[in-house]
């Protein structure tokens, strides 16, 4: 389950004594004020909600001048505009949320900075991702010229998943099935395709855990083929193929995502692009989605139990750092650009739903479904 954040605030000074000589130095000129955080390369940082966290806005002089120093804490939402353009990324401002009228951060004379502390709660997102910009305002107090390149700073507030999935095997005539069951009739240049998958081991060749496209697009993800060992991945579509390295090791969480961009298709393991290929037809064409199937090769080729979780297609070429951005949060249901996300992460009973509304909603048949497992949090695997 995904919050929004209703944010609660209180102002606390920090007195750093300035020890760089006997005597500090109280001259207001050359000096500058500007934010810690904001002196790093990165310009943002990843905050994990555990419920709730406490960010510190810390508020620094170059060096300690013998008055108070004041100066204005404000949020600037375009701050997130050139962000998501730059890493790919759908990050919102906080809604309904504005600082106190007059906040403002008070360095104390003969000291060299203060925080301005914000304490955030947790509340539905509803797949969303949200962020604070935060700026530097007017100095209103000290004649101290503000740092033009360390005055902005992006708090990034991620709520990782925390799911139940379903452990899932096998069996003969059966499978995972997506609405409706045919002819979706869904023609894309590009696509991409991803979810976490956990294998108690990898005992037997074709283990299908993907059969999706059309009768003569198909996309078949399975692991293992005729070589022993069958710990790696393979991918059938357009007429070629592709595998991973025999690496695989068995009870292990892995993120997947395949992408094809209309010529040439990735495989991404855990964010990380480990193979690719260019399938031989059609070369820069289109591809149908007519259906989409999970665990279906039956119970003579699918013996090994599988755990599946944040199933995605989307019907573009994500990139990398998308994927490095999502894997272990949820995304915007409503993204235009997805064609199904089925979380399964239901924790009971049999059907998976899809929550962009598109009507992807998937069945598994009688007897695939060997139960679940609760509080799985992927950003701990």
């Amino acid at each position: 389950m995904k919050y929004i954040y209703i944010l609660c605030f209180n102002i606390a000074l920090l007195g750093i004594l300035f020890t760089g000589c006997n005597n500090a130095e109280y001259d207001e000129k050359d000096n500058s004020i500007y934010m810690s955080d904001a002196a790093s390369s990165t310009k943002s940082i990843t905050l994990t909600m555990d419920n709730g966290v406490d960010i510190n806005i810390n508020v620094r002089l170059a060096k300690a001048i013998n008055s108070d120093v004041e100066v204005e804490i404000k949020l600037n939402p375009t701050l997130l505009d050139s962000y998501n353009e730059q890493n790919s990324s759908e990050y919102h401002p906080v809604p309904n949320f504005q600082l106190p009228t007059g906040a403002k951060v008070v360095i104390p004379a003969g000291e060299l900075g203060a925080v301005y502390k914000i304490s955030v709660e947790d509340f539905e997102t509803e797949g969303k991702q949200y962020a604070l910009g935060v700026e530097l305002g007017n100095v209103v107090k000290g004649s101290i010229e503000k740092s033009a390149a360390m005055s902005k700073f992006i708090y990034l507030l991620s709520k990782p998943l925390n799911v139940s999935v379903p452990i899932m095997k096998g069996v003969n005539g059966g499978m995972v099935k997506a609405d409706p069951e045919t002819n979706w009739g869904i023609t894309t240049s590009q696509w991409s395709l991803e979810c976490w998958a956990r294998m108690s081991a990898y005992s037997k060749n074709n283990q299908a855990i993907f059969n999706t496209g059309s009768s003569d697009h198909e996309i078949y993800i399975r692991f293992g083929d005729a070589n022993k060992p069958y710990n790696y991945l393979q991918i059938k579509t357009l007429k070629g193929q592709v595998q991973t390295p025999s690496n695989l090791v068995a009870n292990k969480w892995y993120h997947w995502a395949f992408v094809y961009d209309g010529t040439t298709l990735k495989i991404f393991q855990n964010g990380e692009e480990i193979v690719k290929f260019d399938p031989p037809a059609p070369i820069g064409g289109a591809v149908r989605f007519d259906f989409l199937q999970m665990i279906s090769s039956g119970a003579t080729y699918f013996p090994d139990r599988c755990a599946m979780s944040q199933v995605r297609l989307w019907k573009t070429a994500i990139t990398q750092n998308q994927i490095k951005n999502n894997m272990i949060y949820s995304v915007d249901p409503k993204n235009p650009d997805l064609i199904l996300y089925i979380p399964m992460d239901e924790g009971e009973g049999s059907s998976f739903s899809d929550i962009t509304g598109n009507g992807h909603n998937a069945v598994a048949s009688s007897g695939i479904l060997q139960g679940w497992e609760h509080n799985i949090r992927f950003d701990q695997q």
